[in-house]
């Protein structure tokens, strides 16, 4: 049945109108790109004109496209003036030569150094070309840096690094004067710095606490600022407060009058404050104090007096205390084994001596002056092997450097040769045997070269010369070169 005449038909009007919809839909996602683009445009350009470097940009052809800011106040060459230009007609009249033409018929980056004419200026140039998809440049970007800026920033860096060198040498220069002077030995930075801290609060009259692991040298330290203070020409004592019984550690430290207790002299005992008067006085183990002690000594940092055991008149002192010890004091206040106002009142200044194991460059020119010492001692003429030197090296040192001058002079006492070898102290020192655990992958050959080329070295090592080196080990001269050269090269990664 057909449609009657007065009957609308509606579905064209309504593909027209969804045409009509997805037309304005299209519209408005492509007005929504466009204020996109324009915003991250206006971005990019504020970035590219506010830039403190200079940017000059070229098409394939060398026709400028575009400069900024610090580009035209560098060059005095206005952006008007030169667009739609092509470079060569810049190059001998308005800048010396144009790094954008080299990058052009080279197809490279390029860095030239380059004279603006008009403000007399020179600066670095970096070109560096845009390719398309068929590989024609298609773009020149090249960035301007102001030559007398980086020339003043290299100085005034160049003028730091002076002044930081000068100051470190400085340093080590003070430091190692004193340190000359007295028995400490120092060579790694770590320690120098620790020298150097001592060496600033030496003239300062004020109470230092040294802490340190067991064996790492706080007397020596002590020593070294009692050494270079106002006191140096007084007396030092030192007491450890871990080595005397808690009865007699008060009686100690501060004396008793005559009939305070049954034993005592009848004229009574000056302590080591009245003894120290005028000096210092080094307290080791200072964690170690007992409780009523620490109270006393407390008082007396702050009164500068001390009261003799049974007396009941105060006496004044002028000692300078260094405290000493191998312990977490700020754990034991915690812990309320050591009062917190005897921590803050020793803890004026605070002196953390590193262990041995982190400071591997004072263990060789260590164990030579220990070994120099005990060879004088003992009339010996003991040296260590590399091989020697390198186990002390790699040894961790939980005795740290009294765990170092003992192993030596062990070694001084009881090595039958004058070279004292690896194997000499794995021998006579258990903890230094080494664990060989790839053994299994090395063949026999391989271990007796090795074994070969470690003899071979600690000879020559020891006697300096080849010649005497063979005489020695009762081969030939040439032989002994030529199997020390082929050994080397075959265990080099060793």
């Amino acid at each position: 049945m057909g449609k009657s005449d007065n009957q609308l038909d509606f579905s064209r009007y309504d593909k027209a109108l969804d045409l009509n919809r997805l037309m304005r839909q299209g519209m408005e996602a492509v007005v929504g790109e466009l204020v996109y683009t324009r915003e991250i445009y206006e971005k990019l350009n504020a970035i590219f004109e506010d830039s403190q470097d200079g940017f000059f940009i070229t098409d394939g052809e060398g026709r400028v496209l575009k400069v900024n800011k610090a580009y035209e106040e560098m060059s005095g060459i206005k952006g008007e003036e030169i667009l739609g230009s092509n470079v060569k007609e810049l190059e001998g009249k308005m800048i010396s030569y144009s790094a954008s033409l080299i990058t052009i018929r080279s197809g490279k980056p390029m860095t030239i150094e380059q004279t603006f004419y008009r403000t007399g200026r020179k600066a670095y140039i970096s070109s560096t070309p845009l390719f398309d998809d068929n590989g024609n440049i298609v773009m020149i970007v090249s960035n301007t840096r102001d030559f007398q800026m980086i020339e003043d920033l290299r100085r005034e860096l160049s003028q730091k690094n002076e002044q930081v060198l000068e100051y470190e040498e400085r340093m080590k220069t003070i430091a190692q004067q004193n340190v000359n002077q007295s028995q400490l030995l120092v060579n790694d930075p770590k320690m120098y710095d620790t020298i150097y801290k001592a060496l600033k609060v030496s003239d300062k009259d004020t109470t230092v606490l040294i802490q340190g692991e067991t064996g790492t040298g706080k007397e020596m330290l002590a020593n070294f600022i009692h050494q270079n203070s106002l006191r140096k020409d007084k007396i030092m004592l030192c007491l450890n407060c871990g080595a005397i019984s808690k009865d007699l550690i008060e009686t100690e430290l501060f004396g008793y009058v005559g009939g305070a207790f049954t034993g005592g002299l009848p004229k009574g005992k000056p302590g080591y404050f009245e003894i120290a008067d005028g000096g210092t006085l080094f307290l080791d183990e200072i964690g170690e104090l007992p409780f009523n002690v620490q109270m006393k000594l407390l008082r007396t940092l702050q009164e500068k007096e001390i009261i003799r055991v049974g007396a009941g008149k105060p006496k004044k002192v002028d000692v300078r205390v260094i405290a000493a010890t191998n312990r977490d004091l700020m754990k034991m206040v915690e812990q309320n084994e050591f009062r917190a106002d005897l921590y803050y009142r020793l803890n004026v200044v605070n002196i953390e001596i590193p262990p041995l194991r982190e400071r591997k460059q004072d263990i060789i020119p260590l164990a030579d002056l220990f070994l120099k010492r005990f060879n004088d001692k003992f009339k010996t003429n003991k040296s260590l092997s590399a091989y020697s030197y390198k186990m002390l090296e790699d040894y961790e040192w939980p005795g740290n450097v009294r765990e170092l001058k003992n192993t030596i002079e062990k070694m001084v006492i009881l090595s039958d040769e004058d070279i004292i070898s690896a194997a000499d102290i794995e021998k006579q020192e258990s903890r230094f045997t080494v664990e060989h655990s790839e053994i299994e992958t090395v063949n026999l050959k391989e271990i007796l070269e090795q074994i070969e080329l470690q003899y071979i070295n600690d000879y020559y090592g020891a006697y300096k010369t080849l010649e005497k080196a063979a005489v020695k080990l009762g081969v030939n001269v040439k032989t002994l070169s030529r199997r020390k050269r082929y050994l080397e090269q075959k265990y080099s990664h060793l």
